[in-house]
């Protein structure tokens, strides 16, 4: 059997009885992202998408930020944008994908079209987590380091096989759903840093409805589209691609979800930063130093972040999600990085320019990160300060990762930071109810209703003027 057969056939035959702590992870995971949508999509890039889908016709799903619905695919489109617009939302290392910025609006968006269950939501999310991590272990980390985002590639076809799920399809039709995605997939590394980095989940999202949707109406494709000549592997692997050869024998024992979980973010900043941050706050927290203290930040990531970093000097809040040099500097200030930090204005802010020189980036060797995505490499980070002491901290996992898991008291917080200012309270407390009771509800659209507001746009100022 080809590879998207047997992906296929696990994914079209595995029980809907999933654990109860793989069903909890999954319904933390759809509440974090659905309070990243929120927030997002008062971005200026989700409203210039939720602008561009408007004359593209009506349908039944419905679009974070604005009143009208829209078709599936361009719902999951503008929903994928708005939830990874402010790039708070989780990652997934089994694949290096946000993968719920791209699973969740699509699922949320098909499931309101053919008016599915909560229960068949949690269990698609928890299949297309699964074949997430199953493409990954032949792709990474080749290809993510060849430049491909894997939100927008792998995230595509693994969501696809979530969408095929949710339709019913039998094991025929959700091979081919696979197939047509690999003919979707697409984006790179480059788009980090500018809209059309949070445009690839909405991508991804799209993309899977489509190719689940065509499947399901009979449109078909090579069945060998990921291994054969010519194929995803070959024309996308990058460099030394893994392969699946051995891979796909273990599919959901145990479930990528039990297995690896999700890292959930403290941070509205991109993941590569959140360990050396992690350090940084433990240290003045101990030390009790604070930033005019400091002398100089040395830190060392992963040869994949500090590619991922690229903003030494950035001009603007998107350059500043990917800037260790800035994140470094908010959190020496101010004792975190919030929201509000991701603003035209904020960037410019003299106090935190005056700290940019502060931080200095080094690289292991691309050498160890061999080709396992889940290879634990610590962040080191040394803090010298002016007295001439010299504190040093790492991390293999950063705090709201499965081993580092944030609690309910933060996962609260969390969510409703993302909502405020957005929806009502008591809006806010039903959409926490609804999605904490989802596999309770008969019909999605019971929690996708609180998602009708008029979101407005701009560029973070909003996070400000409530501060």
């Amino acid at each position: 059997m080809f590879v998207a057969e047997r992906r296929a056939q696990w994914g079209a035959t595995a029980p809907a009885r999933h654990s109860e702590p793989a069903r909890e992870r999954a319904r933390h995971a759809i509440e974090d992202v659905i309070g990243c949508m929120v927030a997002g999509a008062g971005d200026e890039g989700a409203a210039a998408v939720r602008d561009a889908i408007r004359g593209w016709g009506a349908g039944e799903a419905t679009v974070a930020g604005q009143f009208a619905r829209a078709p599936a695919p361009f719902a999951a489109l503008a929903n994928g944008m708005a939830a990874h617009a402010l790039d708070f939302d989780d990652t997934f290392m089994g694949a290096i994908t946000h993968a719920s910025a791209a699973l969740v609006p699509a699922l949320l968006a098909l499931g309101e079209e053919r008016e599915t269950s909560g229960a068949a939501i949690v269990d698609a999310y928890i299949v297309g987590l699964e074949l997430h991590a199953a493409l990954g272990s032949g792709l990474i980390r080749s290809h993510y380091d060849h430049g491909w985002h894997a939100t927008s590639t792998i995230g595509t076809m693994g969501t696809a096989g979530a969408c095929a799920r949710l339709l019913g399809l039998d094991a025929g039709r959700f091979a081919h759903a696979l197939s047509l995605s690999t003919s979707m997939a697409g984006g790179g590394k480059v788009q980090f840093g500018s809209m059309a980095k949070p445009l690839h989940a909405g991508l991804a999202a799209k993309r899977a409805v489509e190719a689940a949707t065509l499947a399901a109406a009979g449109v078909e494709g090579r069945l060998e589209a990921f291994e054969g000549a010519m194929g995803y592997l070959e024309l996308c692997g990058g460099a030394e691609p893994a392969g699946w050869d051995g891979k796909l024998d273990d599919l959901g024992n145990p479930l990528a979800i039990e297995r690896l979980g999700l890292m959930v973010k403290r941070f509205p900043c991109c993941a590569a930063t959140h360990r050396a941050l992690d350090c940084d706050l433990e240290l003045m927290d101990e030390a009790g130093f604070g930033a005019s203290d400091v002398a100089a930040v040395d830190v060392t990531v992963s040869h994949g972040h500090k590619r991922n970093l690229m903003y030494d000097d950035p001009r603007n809040e998107l350059e500043a999600r990917f800037s260790m040099n800035y994140c470094v500097a908010v959190a020496l200030l101010f004792g975190t990085v919030r929201l509000g930090d991701f603003t035209p204005q904020a960037v410019r802010r003299p106090a935190v320019r005056a700290l940019l020189g502060l931080t200095t980036m080094g690289a292991y060797d691309a050498d160890a990160e061999q080709q396992d995505p889940t290879a634990l490499i610590p962040t080191e980070v040394r803090v010298t300060l002016k007295d001439g002491r010299v504190l040093e901290a790492s991390r293999e996992m950063p705090r709201g990762s499965a081993v580092d898991p944030l609690d309910e008291g933060d996962r609260r917080a969390k969510f409703n930071d993302c909502c405020q200012g957005f929806l009502p309270d008591d809006d806010i407390a039903a959409l926490g109810r609804d999605i904490a009771g989802i596999e309770d509800l008969d019909s999605i659209r019971a929690c996708t209703r609180h998602l009708r507001f008029e979101a407005g746009a701009d560029r973070g100022e909003r996070f400000e003027r409530r501060a």
